[in-house]
């Protein structure tokens, strides 16, 4: 009787001792998987993977579509070398004059939120009737000093489908489209929507 009680309790301890066994090293495993997707995650691949998920469009919740245009003063900017940073993205011209009410504000904004991450575009419509000479006496006209590149051969305009000026587009800091906006915009309107981005 006693032998069998005694072979029951040393029975039940391997039990045990197996079975905390393979508990522990299914901890160690689960620990490792994490520490390898902690590393995965913070990997440039990984932020790539995650970027390129979202499907590009004009809709709310795409990817704004990629660009490189020259500026007015013969720099080049590319739309997807900003990310991580708040965007407007602005279409104009000179002629327009909606475009003419909204430029001061947008370049007081520029003013106000310079060094914050955030970016203003200001891409020209520069085809048809407006002309590199006509956009960059705005430019100078008005003091801009954020980016302005210009569209002359009409491609970036029908990427985004302009259809009439001003048109604004707000993209977060992973370039993801969060807002349009057609018409001319205020100081306190475009602040409140670049509040609003993450």
């Amino acid at each position: 009787m006693m032998k069998k009680v005694v072979v029951g309790i040393v029975a039940i301890l391997i039990t045990l001792v197996v079975v905390d066994f393979l508990f522990i090293q299914d901890l160690v495993a689960g620990i490792k998987e994490k520490e390898d997707q902690l590393t995965l995650e913070n990997s440039g691949e990984y932020q790539e993977a995650v970027a390129m998920s979202y499907d590009v469009g004009l809709q709310i919740g795409k990817m704004a579509p990629d660009f490189t245009l020259n500026t007015h003063n013969g720099n080049t900017i590319t739309l997807s070398e900003l990310k991580g940073k708040k965007v407007l993205l602005n279409f104009w011209a000179s002629w327009c004059g909606p475009c003419e009410e909204e430029m001061p504000a947008m370049q007081k904004v520029y003013n106000e939120l310079m060094g914050q991450d955030v970016e203003i575009v200001a891409v020209n419509m520069t085809i048809g009737k407006e002309t590199i000479e006509s956009a960059t006496q705005f430019v100078k006209q008005y003091g801009l000093t954020f980016p302005v590149p210009l569209d002359t051969k009409g491609e970036v305009m029908k990427l985004y489908e302009i259809y009439g000026l001003p048109t604004s587009y707000f993209l977060d800091s992973e370039g993801i489209i969060r807002a349009k906006f057609f018409g001319p915009m205020d100081e306190r309107f475009i602040k409140e929507e670049l509040k609003k981005l993450q």
